[in-house]
């Protein structure tokens, strides 16, 4: 999945630091599946922009993320 996000021009990001209770709670996972990681896709910047921005420039998010569940 990310080389195929980096051929679409995408950026990637693998995450496997996080609370699997969490993620099973908020994406409504059944008990017997474990996540084992969180890939994140998106644009990538060229330069790291300043953290200020999100005030000015974050898309509410429900135009960006899409929920699904089993």
């Amino acid at each position: 999945m990310m080389l195929a996000a980096v051929d679409m021009g995408l950026g990637t990001l693998w995450m496997t630091y996080f609370d699997p209770a969490v993620i099973r709670r908020e994406f409504r996972i059944p008990s017997n599946y474990e996540p084992v990681n969180i890939l994140l896709v998106g644009y990538s910047a060229e330069n790291d922009a300043s953290p200020d921005r999100h005030s000015n420039t974050r898309r509410p998010y429900n135009e960006a993320v899409v929920e699904e569940s089993f």
